[in-house]
């Protein structure tokens, strides 16, 4: 596999000039790595965190008429354990795009996922929308999540309507059998940009996640503004796994520029699960971002979950992922560079 990605970079890096007339092809990518002190509230650890470092190759081709074929492979890499992953586990697919908009098939973030425009300030530990609005966080306790990237999907992204953009995507059940379950998966977003603020909602539902006949369903709604040096935003997000299981999520960030410093914070809590379950949680972030150059950043976070008597939220964008007994408070402190290319 590693010898593989080899060959594909260097294809990568020198593919665009022979296609220079018509086509294009592009590699990029990201390491974003960090030396962290990650506390389960029974164990404190000193890990080396990976936060979803990849590499990419993306393209298109001119088919004249202001139609256009694009695509893109992009894979997740782990630096710090020298191993190679399975090809395409990140946003690859392959599609057309016009004046009607995008159309594309393959494996992709849901417009639930996506949506997030000014809201999703922090990185990685002290990424509230994912942990908390998006349910990892709490998976253990409701069965599943919302922060999902659709296998075998069709997606539709319209085009910039004024401001306002328009997503929709299917992703069928392609082991179907007759008597069985039917995890089929929908999502659709809308959202509006002014320029200074936005507003957006989403809704995503995956039949038969939990057991037959139970459907899985999340709403999401986001607002941010942008004033100068100052970014702010807030979502609340309703998650039902229609087994008993319902929560509501909300959370707000905010980040301030000053030259080469960013300074980020994020709140969020998540309400118990059903009637006296105790096990809803708190969270907590803060991050300084210092700006070595236009692709790499030094940053430090610091960031704390707080869970009630049955709570088991745990911080879920590492790779090293570690489960707090019930009740119990986790933190982490760290600090990472992150470098895109």
């Amino acid at each position: 596999m590693q010898k593989q990605l080899i060959t594909l970079a260097v294809f990568g890096a020198l593919a665009a000039p022979v296609f220079a007339d018509d086509s294009t092809v592009n590699l990029y990518g990201r390491l974003d790595m960090g030396v962290e002190s990650n506390d389960d509230a029974t164990t404190n650890r000193m890990v080396v965190q990976n936060f979803a470092s990849r590499i990419g190759f993306k393209g298109e081709e001119d088919l004249n008429n202001g139609l256009k074929t694009v695509w893109q492979i992009e894979t997740l890499v782990s630096p710090d354990e020298a191993t190679a992953a399975n090809f395409a586990t990140r946003n690859s697919y392959i599609g057309l795009k016009g004046g009607f908009g995008t159309v594309l098939m393959g494996n992709y973030d849901s417009p639930f996922k996506s949506l997030d425009r000014n809201v999703s300030l922090l990185w990685n530990q002290g990424d509230a929308m994912e942990q908390f609005i998006h349910g990892k966080a709490t998976f253990p306790v409701s069965g599943t999540n919302a922060h999902v990237r659709q296998k075998n999907v069709i997606q539709y992204h319209s085009p910039n309507m004024s401001g306002f953009l328009l997503r929709a995507s299917y992703a069928p059940d392609e082991a179907k059998v007759k008597g069985g379950t039917n995890k089929q998966e929908y999502s659709f977003s809308g959202e509006y940009d002014a320029g200074m603020w936005n507003v957006g909602a989403a809704y995503y539902a995956k039949e038969d996640a939990v057991a037959l006949g139970k459907d899985f369903n999340a709403i999401k709604v986001i607002a941010g503004m942008k004033l100068g040096d100052i970014t702010f935003g807030g979502a609340y997000s309703k998650i039902d796994n229609d087994a008993g299981k319902k929560t509501d999520a909300f959370m707000l960030a905010g980040a301030y520029k000053m030259d080469a410093i960013t300074l980020k914070a994020s709140v969020a809590t998540t309400k118990e699960t059903s009637s006296n379950a105790k096990d809803g949680a708190d969270f907590m972030a803060l991050e300084v971002d210092y700006a070595m150059s236009k692709r790499s950043t030094l940053y430090g976070y610091l960031a704390q979950i707080k869970n009630e008597n049955a709570g088991v939220a745990k911080f879920e964008t590492g790779d090293n992922k570690f489960a707090p007994a019930a009740g119990k408070d986790p933190r982490v402190f760290g600090i990472a560079i992150r470098h895109n290319y």
